[in-house]
């Protein structure tokens, strides 16, 4: 549903070359791991055309684990478990306090060459428990599943090194509520070799809707972070996003702080 803070997976760079998330798979036998919490909150949002109107305060607070592990050079399983809390402030005061974004995934990269990647990938999100009235807090009530179009291509601009990942997917959410095309990317460039500047655009389009409680709804955000290598194996992530425009959905901004390591 719109509070979730980013469609899609998170994408990743190691080291000055290709990057190891996004299109890009990593190679049998290696992997990634990727801790993330992210803190948000809206005191307005876009209505059914788009316009920004109060609303109750909503905060949210989750922490994700993605992590991906090459089965083979070309084939990943990916498994991204989460727990959040999020409230509703006056006159609606709601709470819900338990599964979050959570997702297991399989990727396959279909295509190579020396600077570009294409892969393809299926997932099913994980329903969560309930517990809030609003859907908005708790999420899906069932299993939703993914299917994505991904393609990464390495490049060099004035000298640096960088990156450009796109994605392009469908989810079948299912129920009342309506399916969802997902649109993200993102582009990367390394101001030093240790020093990633990372700037990304998230955007989902639902179907329309017959149900009054599940609208149409559409959400685009954008995300600027920095990560900084530590070591060989461990980064640090922080950074901010906004949401741009929507229709039906909270207008959040936040924060994100993650770690990072490749094996």
């Amino acid at each position: 549903m719109v509070f979730f803070v980013a469609s899609g997976f998170a994408v990743a760079a190691f080291g000055v070359g290709p990057a190891s998330a996004g299109a890009w798979t990593p190679e049998q036998g290696h992997g990634e791991i990727i801790v993330t919490t992210f803190f948000e909150q809206a005191s307005v949002a876009y209505n059914q055309s788009g316009r920004i109107t109060p609303t109750s305060l909503y905060r949210s607070g989750q922490a994700t684990a993605f992590v991906a592990y090459g089965v083979t050079d070309w084939l990943a399983a990916i498994i991204r478990p989460g727990v959040q809390s999020s409230s509703l402030g006056s006159p609606a005061n709601q709470n819900y306090t338990g599964l979050g974004d959570s997702e297991i995934a399989a990727q396959a990269r279909v295509w190579r060459d020396d600077s570009t990647v294409i892969s393809v990938l299926a997932g099913v999100r994980a329903p969560t428990t309930g517990g809030a009235t609003n859907s908005w807090l708790q999420g899906p009530n069932r299993p939703e599943y993914d299917l994505r179009l991904l393609l990464g291509h390495n490049l060099t601009l004035a000298g640096l090194s960088g990156f450009l990942d796109f994605s392009a997917g469908y989810r079948f959410v299912g129920g009342t509520a309506p399916n969802e095309g997902h649109f993200d990317a993102s582009f990367g460039l390394y101001a030093t070799p240790d020093l990633l500047v990372l700037a990304q655009s998230f955007n989902t389009i639902s179907g329309a809707s017959g149900s009054p409680s599940t609208p149409q709804w559409a959400q685009a955000k954008a995300q600027f972070s920095l990560v900084y290598r530590l070591s060989g194996e461990w980064r640090v992530q922080g950074g901010g996003f906004v949401t741009l425009a929507g229709q039906s959905a909270y207008r959040e901004n936040g924060l994100l702080l993650a770690l990072w390591r490749n094996f």
